[in-house]
């Protein structure tokens, strides 16, 4: 090294010992920079790629523009003196700080708000029904006794307060506000409410038709004749009561706690352990078993569950309205439509106002992420469609309508064209997962649900012969011990179940599905109430998830009600209305 060399190293108070260390640093930090490219951020989209690497690349070429030493002429025969280039920032320069890169994420809404974190845009605090308050004014929120059945406590009758009683709570100060949204929801849903218990600010609404059998006084004879029995519904009531005692104190659900992401390599692919952040997944699945059985966020004895449930996911719904939460890609849209689900459910069934904007958001998202062309959905916008996802979109787009939001008749053309693509059999009653597949009983079953969702769905003479070659690949495959497969049991359950009444055949059909799935779950459910996760998709979303799953298919007695939506909806411009 020349002379001048250490003179212009010393300017910059370095020695040549120090050039080399930050050149090790630069380069080990290329080569976690392409290794985050290849995975973590594998997925992230290619203009951000080029984006952090330009700029990466820019502060190597300035660094180097420092360091490296030029001469002229041939650089063997030293004959020139070196020349050193450097940068010096002005002082203007030196006095702006450099603007960081963005994360590749979804800004969520409330940081894009001037509100407190926790309080979401447009939408009010879930609260649940005023009554009387807890014994106990030091009780803290979100703490709750585990019961294996949660009961609703009723208040023990008291005389008539003396009037010096009344003087003194007269005078008394009024109690002070929560200042937190949230926590006055929280508290006021903590409070026991009386089965049926409606708050008097929010008047027990008019019921869709759809969801009538929920609330019917004779639900138990309703059960008997399409099959269940007190057994069916005592284990519906142990895994509810197994649900509240596993809802986290953010009122979700925890997926990883209960072992979701086990990586089991289903049909031989590799999902990346996907399920493990799952969260508002699993959550909405919970939500729809306490909400299939009859109880909302303003009545029943579990109006606390279901409110903070609900919040939580307000709480994480992002700026373009998804509800996928911190799922990974190949969840990332089942979460989505989940949590959607539960939510549009709630909205139709109380018909409180509060839900509609984060139903409206969250649906907008999911007509955003339909194929244009191919009328399906998948993993991304953009996505050619799947019939898995097809199910759990089209059960969401269903409860919003109930709910009073209007979806776009092109969104049904759309479905209904995936549908066509994905039929197989000589009639069209088998399904395959994607168009250029072969058909699985699986899809089969859930394709059939989803042609009974659709207008004149289950009560057109021409899809007879669709039903009856559906229905006689499922039942090849009745529910058993040896492959537990819930989520092939939760479609054929509710498809077999509304078809039940258009034959001889179809009725006999469901009644061999119902015996042989009423045998398996009622042997299986564990004595805390809950299904263990050894089942087909169980290691991806973990106990809530096969818990959630079995109390819906018990549940499906009375969780719709059969022959409603064609009769309902048939005739109708775009499906637009069918609140009753």
């Amino acid at each position: 090294m020349h002379a001048s060399d250490h003179q212009l190293l010393a300017l910059w108070g370095l020695t040549s010992t120090s050039w080399f260390v930050l050149w090790s640093v630069l380069a080990t930090l290329t080569v976690l920079l392409v290794a985050l490219m290849r995975t973590r951020w594998s997925t992230a989209r290619p203009w951000r790629k080029c984006a952090v690497l330009s700029l990466w690349v820019h502060v190597l070429l300035a660094f180097a523009a420092t360091t490296v030493r030029m001469v002229a002429g041939a650089p063997e025969l030293g004959s020139e003196a070196s020349i050193r280039v450097w940068v010096v920032p002005t002082s203007t320069e030196l006095e702006q700080p450099l603007e960081e890169e963005p994360e590749d994420k979804i800004v969520p809404a409330w940081e894009l708000a001037d509100d407190p974190p926790l309080v979401a845009p447009e939408v009010e605090p879930l609260e649940a029904p005023a009554v009387e308050p807890l014994e106990s004014p030091e009780l803290e929120l979100l703490e709750t006794e585990p019961q294996d059945a949660p009961t609703p406590s009723k208040p023990e009758p008291t005389s008539a307060p003396s009037e010096e009683v009344q003087a003194e709570e007269a005078s008394a100060p009024a109690p002070e506000t929560a200042s937190d949204p949230l926590e006055t929801a929280l508290e006021e849903a903590t409070s026991p409410a009386a089965p049926g218990a409606v708050s008097p600010t929010h008047p027990e609404p008019t019921v869709p038709e759809t969801y009538s059998d929920r609330f019917s006084e004779d639900r138990s004879a309703l059960v008997e004749e399409s099959g269940g029995s007190a057994q069916t519904e005592r284990a519906v009531q142990a895994a509810l009561g197994w649900l509240a005692r596993s809802q986290s104190e953010n009122g979700g659900w925890d997926a990883s706690k209960f072992g979701a992401g086990e990586e089991r390599v289903v049909l031989g692919n590799n999902r990346q352990h996907s399920g493990s952040h799952a969260d508002n997944g699993v959550s909405g699945l919970a939500l729809l078993a306490f909400l299939g059985s009859g109880h909302t966020h303003l009545r029943g004895p579990y109006t606390s569950e279901v409110t903070r449930g609900l919040e939580y996911l307000r709480q994480t719904q992002r700026a373009d309205g998804s509800l996928h939460g911190d799922a990974q890609l190949f969840a990332r849209m089942y979460c989505h439509s989940m949590a959607t689900f539960a939510v549009c459910e709630a909205c139709a069934l109380t018909g409180d106002k509060r839900l509609a904007p984060m139903a409206r958001s969250a649906v907008r998202y999911t007509l955003s992420m339909q194929h244009p062309s191919d009328g399906g959905w998948r993993y991304r916008r953009g996505d050619t469609g799947d019939t898995s996802q097809l199910g759990w979109q089209l059960m969401t787009l269903k409860s919003a309508l109930l709910a009073d939001i209007d979806i776009p008749q092109k969104t049904w053309t759309r479905v209904e064209r995936f549908l066509r693509r994905v039929q197989r059999g000589s009639s069209g009653g088998l399904a395959a997962y994607r168009p250029e597949g072969a058909p699985s009983r699986t899809m089969t079953a859930e394709a059939m649900f989803c042609r009974q969702l659709l207008p004149g769905g289950d009560a057109s003479n021409p899809n007879r012969a669709v039903f009856g070659e559906a229905t006689a690949s499922i039942m090849k495959e009745l529910p058993g011990s040896e492959r537990k497969n819930l989520y092939y049991w939760y479609y054929a359950s509710l498809a077999l179940h509304q078809n039940r009444h258009q034959s001889a055949e179809a009725a006999e059909a469901w009644q061999r599905w119902n015996q042989a799935l009423t045998t398996v779950l009622l042997t299986t459910q564990q004595d805390d109430g809950s299904w263990n996760s050894d089942t087909v998709w169980g290691g991806y979303g973990g106990r809530v998830y096969t818990t959630a799953l079995s109390a819906l298919c018990l549940e499906v007695y009375y969780r719709y009600n059969p022959g409603e939506a064609s009769s309902e909806v048939a005739g109708r411009e775009g499906w637009q209305s069918v609140r009753k």
